[in-house]
């Protein structure tokens, strides 16, 4: 039967409403790699790093070769980690960001993505406990910035940490108690030769923040740290040992003064959303963990 007027109509609707009705699931899930991108960065805006990751990971897929989506997955995810917590997934999502970082190293970067790099892994391999990796990379950072303190410090920051691991071993071994110094001299030439080297490089590294970075009180107190771990096997020469020991309260002197001259921090304002654009690490995830 002929459908006329008023019920030619009705059909005709019906009929579009079901052909859009099917259509529109297809269009739902249709999205760009620049609509994704835009996503992950609201969500990294307000800390939802999870889903920002999701989005960037998505942007990927859709569009393997944007630009800087695979620098935005990789700070997504080191946004995740928890220094300090040695769960395997926190390591887990760690290894994850420095796998990401090290893709991004092995395309083709700018200098400044290469530098937003290679910080992160040796921030992470750092917390992670990677130290010859730490070492590597913020070596890498040097090369690329000259001019950051940070690097040097950590670096000088990893020299102590070696060293102290091996005085602390040499002591347990001849039975020291905390107040005495190594005094055998086949202990302190053995010590010597194992530590001297990271030292002086240590110290080396660490002035060098202090030139770049003259209000550094961080600097100061591992300076005094490292002036005590070449007093320990300096037994041999008691002159020596007793300079470094003064040096070493200098610098925890100094190290006081820049403390007290330091500005007490201003209240936090409420946290606002960023200009659009790069996500950026937060400070104080990026920094190294101290031992």
């Amino acid at each position: 039967m002929a459908l006329t007027g008023r019920s030619y109509w009705v059909a005709l609707i019906l009929v579009a409403v079901s052909v859009l009705a099917g259509a529109l699931p297809a269009l739902a899930q249709e999205t760009t790699a620049a609509d994704e991108m835009h996503a992950g960065i609201v969500a990294f805006k307000f800390s939802d790093y999870p889903g920002a990751a999701g989005h960037f990971r998505t942007a990927l897929e859709l569009s393997p070769s944007l630009p800087q989506a695979r620098l935005f997955l990789a700070t997504a995810y080191a946004q995740q980690y928890i220094a300090g917590d040695d769960s395997a997934a926190n390591v887990a999502i760690a290894e994850q960001a420095i796998d990401e970082f090290k893709k991004v190293l092995s395309g083709d970067p700018t200098e400044q993505e290469r530098y937003k790099s290679v910080v992160p892994i040796a921030s992470l391999s750092f917390n992670l406990k990677r130290l010859d990796q730490a070492r590597e990379y913020y070596g890498k950072a040097i090369e690329l910035n000259p001019d950051e303190a940070r690097n040097y410090f950590t670096i000088g920051l990893i020299d102590w940490t070696e060293a102290s691991q091996q005085r602390t071993k040499t002591r347990s071994e001849t039975g020291l108690t905390e107040s005495e110094m190594i005094s055998d001299p086949a202990a302190c030439a053995s010590l010597r030769v194992k530590n001297q080297q990271k030292v002086e490089d240590g110290m080396q590294r660490l002035q060098k923040a202090l030139e770049l970075q003259a209000d550094n009180s961080d600097a100061m107190g591992y300076l005094n740290l490292l002036y005590r771990e070449r007093a320990e096997y300096e037994c041999d020469d008691p002159e020596a040992r007793k300079a470094d020991l003064k040096a070493a309260d200098e610098w925890v002197d100094k190290a006081v003064a820049s403390k007290k001259g330091e500005p007490k921090p201003e209240p936090k304002a409420e946290p606002k959303p960023e200009p659009e654009g790069e996500p950026k690490a937060e400070p104080e995830k990026a920094a190294p963990k101290q031992p």
